[in-house]
């Protein structure tokens, strides 16, 4: 009876800690920055955790957004690959370049994403911009990331999406991950050409990031259920004793 009881506050213990982060509710990426600096003030999307965000931009014949610019969100739709969305009216650009004169705005993204209680474990993740730039002329727009896995003590692996050629959605999978750190290169652009000029316009208005991971192991509903039912069970034996 004891080791049942302790095993059901062992779950009970399991499942608080499963959903004692705050949601990725939709804020400033200076928001983000400021509240969400590492594991132990992550915000949370399904079992994942999200920390260490870091932005910065430079820009040339036009301004890029700032921190309080870009909007960061949440979003479960697939309960399979958690994740966020990432949108700003600002990455947009438009106009002539030249040689001496270019026009662009580069951001750069990082950030750090765990699984709660360090399982199931990541094996994948998909950057997808599809339905949300537009170009025109000689403009291009396009993101490409490194994924350290383990923080890269496991390697790394490489997504990108590009207006020019594609693809809009690249899903990448690597080995068994308890945490990986995420740098992304966010582009829109009116390359300069080497002698005239190019004109065009580019813009990303959002994109998203999101991890797959094994299904293999109960989800944190299961592990809450679980509880609750062995809980039940320990009461029921105790009234008929």
């Amino acid at each position: 009876m004891r080791r049942l009881l302790l095993s059901c506050v062992g779950l009970m213990a399991m499942a608080g800690a499963l959903s004692a982060n705050p949601l990725c509710t939709a804020n400033s990426m200076a928001y983000y920055m400021a509240n969400y600096t590492d594991a132990t003030t992550a915000c949370q999307v399904g079992d994942k955790l999200f920390f260490g965000f870091n932005y910065s931009v430079t820009a040339r014949g036009t301004t890029g957004p700032t921190n309080t610019q870009v909007t960061v969100t949440g979003d479960s739709s697939n309960p399979n690959e958690p994740g966020l969305v990432f949108a700003s009216s600002g990455w947009s650009v438009s106009g002539n370049a030249t040689l001496l004169n270019p026009l662009y705005i580069d951001s750069n993204i990082t950030f750090t994403v765990a699984v709660v209680g360090l399982q199931p474990l990541m094996v994948g993740a998909t950057l997808d911009m599809l339905g949300h730039y537009t170009v025109g002329g000689q403009g291009v727009a396009n993101i490409g990331e490194t994924v350290l896995i383990n923080g890269g003590s496991s390697g790394s692996v490489g997504l990108a999406v590009d207006s020019n050629a594609g693809p809009y959605t690249d899903s990448k999978s690597f080995a068994p991950a308890s945490f990986v750190r995420v740098s992304k290169d966010l582009i829109v652009t009116v390359p300069r050409p080497l002698t005239g000029t190019n004109s065009g316009s580019a813009s990303i208005s959002q994109f998203r990031e999101g991890f797959s991971e094994l299904t293999s192991t109960p989800e944190p509903l299961t592990f809450t259920l679980l509880g609750s039912g062995l809980i039940g069970l320990a009461m029921v034996r105790r009234r008929r004793r």
